[in-house]
C-alpha cells in the first residue's frame, strides 16, 4: 500500500508508539513469563547484531521485523514495574502524621481532600482520600498543612452492583487505595506546613480561586470558570456537569489540548515583542516553555494537560531548530513520553478520549472542510467549527458509547457556542488575573465573565432540554468497540488511498459486527438470572428472557440511586421496564414463572426465602436464602446460598452444580440457565 507506507515512513513516532502500545496491551491482557520473554529478546538482539552489516533487501526486511518485535517486547517488559503491589494492613485505629495535598472541597455531607499519611508501621507514605465531617470542620485547613490523625484507613471498594462505574480502579490508577473518615476530634493541626513543589502550585491555584471568589461572579458560573481555566472541578454541581455531558461539551470542562492551545496563543500574543529583542529568538521560546509548564503545574498536571504541553514543547523546539513540525509526530511522541512516565495513563478515559479527539481533528477535519469551499469569512469559521466537531466526534463516539452508554445528538450545535465561549472566558479570566491589583477594571472584567459564562450555561441548558437531546442506553462490549474502530479505520484508509481492498475489509468487519450483535441478542432472549442488588433496601431483580420483575419490600418509592442501578442492568441486558412488585401485597398476581408464598418466592427452579436478622440493632434489613432445585438428578441437589442484603462482601467461585456466578464485589448474581 504505497499511500499507507509513505504515511508511516514520514511519521516514525507513530510506528514506534503503536508497537510499544501493542506490547503494553499484551502485558495487560495476557500472562507473560518474563524470563522466557527475556530469552526471546536476547535472541532478537543477537540476530540483529549478526544481520546488522548485511545491506541486501531481504536482510533489511528481516531487520525491520526484528526491530519491530523488539519494540513490542519492550512494551511487554516496561509495565512490569507497575505490577499489583502488596498493600499495607490497618488492623485498628492508629495515629498518623498527614499532609494535606489539596484544598478540602465541600460536598453534600462532608469536605473531601487527599492526604499523604505516614507512621512507623508504613513502609512508605500512603495517599488516601479523606472525608471530613461537616460538624465543626476547621475551614482554615489548606494545601500543605500538616495534621495528626487518629483513624483506621479502609480499602476503597466499589458498591459491587452490576455494570457500575469502576471507581476503585480509577483511584488505584492515581495510586490511592484507601479512604479515611475524620469526625470531630479525630484530627488536629500541628502548626507546621510542608513545602513541596506540587503544594506550592496548589497554593497558587487556591489563591487564584480566592481572587475569583471575591469578584461579582455567581457560584455556578465561578465553578465553571475555575474548571475551564484552572482545572479545579471540585465545586462543580452534578446538574451543571450534566448540562455539558448531555450536549457533548463535556470535553471543555477538563483542561486539555484546547485550553493549552489557547494559552499558547495568548502567551505568544503577549510576549511577541520579545522576539525583536537581542537574543529574543532564544528568550521567547524559553519563556513560552517555562510559562506553559507553569500553567500545567498550576492545573494539577492532569494527563490531558501533560500531553498537550509536551506536544507544544515539541512544536516550540521544532521552531527553534527551523524544522517543520509534523503534528502526528508531535502527538504520538507526546503520548509515548507520557506512557513511559506512567504506563497506567493509557487506560485512563480522559487520555483515550482527548488523544483520539485531537488525532481525529488533525486527520479527518481537513478532508471534511474541503468538501465545501466557503469564501465568506464568517460562514467559513462556522463551517470549520462544524467540521472540527464532526471529526472529533467521529473519532471518539465509540469510546463515548463504551464508557458512558449515551450519545449527545446535538453535539454539533453546542460546539458552535461552547468553543467561542470558552475562548472568550479564558481570555477574560487571563485579563482579570493580570488586572486584579488595579481598581475598577477587574470588577468590569468580572461582570463580562459572569455574563459570558451565564449565557453559555443558559444555551447549554436550553439545548439539553431539546426533545431527544441524548440517546441513552446504548451499550457496547469491548469486542464491539474494537470492531467499530476497525470499520472506521478501514473506511478512512479507503477514503485516503482509494484502494478497494480496504473498502471490502470494512464491509467484512461490518458483517462481523452484525453477526456478533445477532449472537448476543439470541443469548439475551434465553437469559435466566437473579440479581440481589447491594442496597440498603431489599431489591431483587428476576429475569426470564425479555420478561423481568423487580421485587421490593414495602418502599413507597424506590430511591433514585437504586433506580439507576436497575437501569444499568436494563440497558446492558436490553430489557424493557420491569414489572415492579411489592412483596408484601401480591394479591391477584399471576405469572407462569413466578409464584409468591408466605415468606418465600418461587422463580423458575429457584426458591428465595426471607428471614429477619437475629440482632435487632443491625441496620441490615433481612437475610435472603436462595435454594436451586437442580433438574439433573445426577448432580448435587439442592444448592443453597445465604446472603445479607445491604452488605458488600465476596463469596468466591464455588464448586456448584449450576452455572453459578458470585457477587460482583457486593451485588449477588445467580444464573439459572
Amino acid at each position: 500500500m504505497p499511500v499507507a507506507r509513505s504515511f508511516f515512513q514520514k511519521i516514525p513516532f507513530i510506528r514506534i508508539t503503536s508497537l510499544f502500545l501493542i506490547g503494553i496491551l499484551l502485558n495487560h491482557y495476557l500472562d507473560f513469563d518474563l524470563r522466557r520473554t527475556g530469552i526471546v529478546c536476547t535472541i532478537l538482539i543477537s540476530a540483529l547484531i549478526i544481520l546488522w552489516h548485511n545491506s541486501n533487501y531481504s536482510t533489511l526486511k528481516i531487520q525491520n521485523l526484528l526491530i519491530s518485535a523488539g519494540i513490542i517486547i519492550s512494551g511487554v517488559f516496561y509495565p512490569a514495574q507497575v505490577q499489583e503491589r502488596k498493600l499495607p494492613s490497618f488492623p485498628r485505629k492508629d495515629y498518623y502524621l498527614a499532609e494535606v495535598c489539596q484544598k478540602p472541597a465541600e460536598k453534600a455531607r462532608s469536605f473531601q481532600t487527599i492526604l499523604l499519611i505516614n507512621n512507623n508501621s508504613l513502609a512508605k507514605p500512603e495517599k488516601v482520600i479523606a472525608y471530613f465531617s461537616k460538624a465543626k470542620f476547621d475551614s482554615t485547613i489548606t494545601t500543605g498543612e500538616q495534621l495528626v490523625l487518629l483513624t483506621r484507613p479502609q480499602e476503597i471498594r466499589n458498591s459491587g452492583n452490576p455494570f457500575e462505574f469502576n471507581y476503585q480502579s480509577m483511584m488505584q490508577r492515581k495510586d490511592i487505595w484507601f479512604s479515611v473518615y475524620l469526625a470531630e476530634g479525630t484530627y488536629l493541626k500541628t502548626g507546621h506546613r510542608v513545602n513541596r513543589l506540587m503544594y506550592w502550585a496548589e497554593q497558587i491555584r487556591d489563591n487564584l480561586i480566592s481572587t475569583l471568589s471575591s469578584a461579582p461572579i455567581k457560584k455556578e458560573e465561578r465553578s465553571v470558570v475555575s474548571a475551564l481555566t484552572l482545572g479545579y472541578r471540585a465545586e462543580l454541581e452534578p446538574e451543571t456537569t450534566d448540562y455539558f455531558a448531555s450536549t457533548g461539551a463535556m470535553h471543555v470542562l477538563a483542561v486539555s489540548g484546547l485550553h493549552v492551545g489557547l494559552i499558547y496563543f495568548i502567551l505568544g500574543f503577549v510576549l511577541s515583542g520579545i522576539r525583536k529583542m537581542k537574543f529574543g529568538a532564544f528568550i521567547f521560546p524559553a519563556l513560552m516553555i517555562i510559562l506553559l509548564w507553569s500553567y500545567a503545574l498550576i492545573t494539577g498536571f492532569s494527563p490531558s494537560v501533560q500531553r498537550a504541553t509536551v506536544m507544544f514543547t515539541f512544536i516550540i523546539f521544532g521552531n527553534i531548530l527551523r524544522r517543520p513540525v509534523n503534528i502526528y509526530n508531535s502527538l504520538t511522541a507526546a503520548a509515548l513520553v507520557l506512557i513511559l512516565h506512567h504506563p497506567a495513563v493509557l487506560f485512563e478515559v480522559g487520555f483515550q478520549l482527548s488523544f483520539l479527539a485531537v488525532f481525529g481533528i488533525v486527520l479527518v477535519q481537513p478532508k471534511l472542510a474541503g468538501f465545501i469551499q466557503v469564501k465568506n469569512k464568517f460562514l467559513k469559521s462556522a463551517w470549520d467549527l462544524l467540521t472540527v466537531s464532526i471529526a472529533a466526534q467521529l473519532a471518539t463516539f465509540p469510546l463515548g458509547l463504551f464508557y458512558f452508554n449515551q450519545f449527545p445528538n446535538f453535539f454539533w450545535l453546542s460546539n458552535f457556542f461552547v468553543i467561542p465561549g470558552v475562548t472568550l472566558i479564558i481570555w477574560l479570566t487571563f485579563a482579570f488575573f493580570l488586572c486584579s491589583p488595579l481598581p475598577v477594571i477587574p470588577v468590569f472584567i468580572a461582570k463580562l465573565i459572569q455574563w459570558t459564562t451565564g449565557s453559555m450555561l443558559w444555551i447549554l441548558k436550553s439545548i439539553s432540554d431539546f426533545p431527544h437531546a441524548v440517546s441513552n442506553g446504548i451499550v457496547l462490549g469491548s469486542l464491539q468497540l474494537w470492531i467499530i474502530y476497525a470499520i472506521l479505520s478501514s473506511f478512512l484508509i479507503y477514503a485516503f488511498s482509494k484502494r478497494k481492498q480496504w473498502l471490502f475489509l470494512g464491509l467484512i468487519f461490518l458483517i462481523f459486527m452484525q453477526c456478533n450483535l445477532l449472537v448476543i441478542n439470541l443469548e439475551l432472549v434465553n437469559q435466566k438470572a437473579i440479581y440481589v442488588y447491594n442496597s440498603r433496601n431489599t431489591l431483587i431483580h428476576l429475569i426470564n428472557g425479555r420478561t423481568n420483575y423487580l421485587v421490593k419490600n414495602g418502599l413507597d418509592n424506590i430511591p433514585d440511586s437504586d433506580l439507576k442501578m436497575v437501569q444499568k442492568v436494563l440497558d446492558h441486558l436490553k430489557l424493557g421496564q420491569p414489572q415492579i412488585i411489592e412483596r408484601n401485597s401480591t394479591n391477584g398476581f399471576q405469572a407462569d414463572d413466578l409464584m409468591f408464598k408466605d415468606s418465600s418466592i418461587q422463580f423458575l427452579n429457584c426458591s428465595i426465602k426471607f428471614s429477619k436478622q437475629s440482632n435487632p440493632e443491625d441496620q441490615l434489613p433481612e437475610i435472603i436464602t436462595l435454594n436451586v432445585q437442580e433438574k439433573d438428578a445426577y448432580k448435587k441437589v439442592p444448592v443453597s446460598t445465604t446472603l445479607f442484603t445491604g452488605s458488600s462482601y465476596f463469596i468466591g467461585k464455588q464448586d456448584l452444580s449450576i452455572d453459578f456466578k458470585t457477587k460482583l464485589n457486593g451485588a449477588y448474581f445467580l444464573s439459572l440457565n
